[in-house]
């Protein structure tokens, strides 16, 4: 994996966890309900994970990849309904996003984290979405990984570079 792109997803999955739980600690503290407050230490150990899988990817760990890989996946969907709805984000999302009544579609982009979850909310409207940059990296880390594992490294040391990459 070239450096520059090694950095700029491990730069993303730490940026994105800690800011993600400075977000999360400004609303916790306003929080009365028991399963609220579950919720909440679900995200911020979501996002503490992506702060160590970026981490690793930054240090060049063994696995890294397969890791990260993960982390990117779990921010693939976004869903509505009136029973649960889940969104989460970490870094940078790009997302699209289909309403059924009234039908709509809405593409949404932010620099930085955010979450969201509901429960029991009848008023809310059956949709569902992509986080589209999500996918492209989970796609490219799944690649790099099962590269990684079958011996076709071109792997680059974090200090420098090797094999003409960087």
């Amino acid at each position: 994996m070239q450096i520059w792109k090694r950095r700029v997803a491990g730069i993303l999955a730490i940026g994105g966890g800690a800011l993600g739980i400075v977000v999360i600690s400004t609303v916790l503290v306003q929080q009365r309900k028991p399963l609220e407050w579950v919720f909440s230490l679900a995200f911020i150990l979501l996002y503490a994970w992506g702060i160590w899988c970026g981490s690793r990817l930054l240090e060049g760990q063994p696995g890294a990849e397969r890791s990260n890989a993960k982390f990117w996946l779990i921010q693939v969907p976004s869903f509505t309904s009136p029973v649960f709805s889940y969104f989460f984000s970490s870094g940078f999302h790009l997302t699209a996003t289909l309403q059924f009544v009234p039908i709509e579609t809405r593409v949404n982009f932010m620099l930085g984290s955010s979450f969201s979850y509901s429960l029991d909310e009848p008023s809310a409207a059956i949709a569902i979405g992509i986080n589209v940059f999500a996918l492209a990296m989970w796609l490219w880390l799944a690649h790099e990984a099962r590269r990684m594992k079958h011996g076709r490294s071109t792997r680059v040391p974090v200090s420098g570079t090797q094999n003409g990459e960087g």
